[in-house]
């Protein structure tokens, strides 16, 4: 499964405008090397030596900004736009008023006024198109209904060629807060497909599923997008972490997406590692850690938007028994402390011991449940 808890629908004025700042850094790059000549070089040096870096500083962050969904991207690509602009104009204000001009420069400057002008525009339209699609989203309020997930009717057929296959054939399903199910059956059941649906990864072909009281059938990607942040935990089989960037870093993006501010989210992902006994590994990169360990953080990471349903891919089905049997009696203790629903999928018969209810499916229904706790 993809995490895209994390990932959200962006406009395409943000790919154009970060066009435009790849533009402004190839022209300065190539002015500074010598290879060509910008509006930069008609500055006086040492002037000319501190703008063209500037602009590419400014416009490298603009990428990244905007790339991330990050407010810098705006200000900085602003940035930098304003340079090439007003370097433009100084120009052919100064050609104009000494007579002396030069069409090939009268013609950069030109250009780096458009394309400066571009880029502004494309950064507020930007802006108003995630304003708009924000408040276009209807409201993702929580519900006191005793259950979080219901699931009514539900069907998903796959088209393979020329047959169709049902991968979940008219599924209902009722699971309380703070409910501990495991989802079993055999390879092919309709085990991830399930999980997929519920996590509003996948739309069903026919039915309806509430969580929290909203059917998500009636959300478009942006509310989709919003209900996997702000209501669902993903915990993967492969933990899903970005090897590249510390654990900290992994801990922050959930809530980043969300809008916690830098000091909130930091020290939500320090309590959190502190819970799953990690504090110490928040300067580490997932590649240095164990299994166990990287399961830990993908578990703290899951929680750090307070999910009200944690939905769990195999979560134990890398690691050895102890250190599975730790990760699941943490995954019990977590939902019973934060009265959230958790809901795994497991092959594993001791795993789905350890929860309040076994739901068996096959062939893309329930066959039988299995209630191993009275709630």
């Amino acid at each position: 499964m993809e995490d895209a808890g994390i990932r959200h629908q962006r406009p395409l004025s943000t790919d154009v405008a970060a066009i435009m700042l790849a533009v402004f850094i190839s022209i300065e790059t190539l002015s500074i090397l010598g290879w060509s000549h910008s509006v930069t070089s008609t500055l006086e040096p040492p002037l000319n030596k501190i703008i063209s870096p500037s602009i590419i500083a400014a416009s490298l962050l603009g990428i990244y900004g905007l790339a991330n969904h990050a407010k810098i991207g705006d200000y900085t690509a602003l940035l930098a736009s304003a340079f090439e602009m007003t370097l433009g104009a100084l120009y052919i204000s100064k050609s104009v008023a000494s007579l002396g001009v030069n069409a090939t420069t009268l013609l950069q400057a030109v250009t780096a006024i458009a394309l400066g002008i571009l880029t502004t525009a494309c950064v507020f339209k930007k802006s108003e198109y995630q304003q708009s699609a924000g408040s276009a989203s209807p409201p993702l309020d929580s519900s006191d209904s005793e259950y979080p997930l219901e699931i009514v009717d539900l069907h998903k057929i796959y088209d393979l060629g020329p047959t169709q296959v049902a991968a979940i054939n008219g599924l209902s399903l009722k699971i309380r807060r703070g409910e501990t199910v495991a989802i079993m059956g055999p390879s092919g059941s309709g085990k991830s497909t399930l999980l997929n649906l519920i996590g509003a990864l996948d739309r069903p072909t026919s039915g309806h599923i509430y969580i929290d009281g909203v059917d998500i059938a009636t959300l478009d990607d942006m509310g989709l997008a919003r209900l996997r942040n702000e209501k669902i935990g993903f915990v993967f089989q492969s933990y899903n972490l970005i090897d590249r960037s510390k654990v900290m870093r992994n801990m922050e993006l959930p809530a980043m997406v969300k809008g916690y501010s830098k000091n909130e989210r930091r020290e939500k992902a320090q309590s959190l590692l502190k819970t799953v006994g990690l504090s110490d590994k928040a300067d580490r990169r997932p590649k240095t850690m164990s299994g166990g360990e990287q399961q830990r953080v993908a578990i703290a990471r899951a929680l750090i938007n307070d999910p009200k349903i944690i939905l769990a891919d195999e979560p134990t089905g890398n690691l050895d028994s102890k250190t599975g049997h730790e990760i699941m009696a943490f995954l019990k203790k977590t939902s019973l402390e934060k009265k959230s629903t958790l809901i795994i999928v497991t092959h594993s018969r001791e795993v789905g011991e350890m929860t309040d209810r076994i739901i068996n499916i096959r062939d893309g229904i329930i066959v039988n449940e299995e209630r191993l706790k009275n709630l």
